[in-house]
């Protein structure tokens, strides 16, 4: 399972928003750089401008632990 692009979410205080999800695998970005992602990932960007990138299952983790709070959005996906 994984949470959809725009679920919010609330870390040690601070609301965040899931903007991304980093499939494992190769991929090239906008400026023709490529990158190898060894794990799928989150990419979390939070309301003081920090952007956080995340291993899905390390998210979960957090997540079942409650130390990362869903505020909406929260329905999670089906895995690819």
């Amino acid at each position: 399972m994984r949470y959809k692009i725009g679920t919010l979410v609330e870390d040690k205080g601070i609301v965040g928003v899931i903007s991304a999800i980093l499939l494992k695998g190769y991929h090239s970005d906008t400026n023709g750089y490529h990158k190898i992602n060894w794990r799928d990932n989150y990419e979390i960007q939070y309301a003081n401008s920090t952007v956080y990138v995340i291993g899905i299952e390390a998210f979960h983790r957090l997540v079942g632990q409650g130390q990362i709070k869903i505020i909406k959005g929260g329905t999670p996906l089906p895995s690819l």
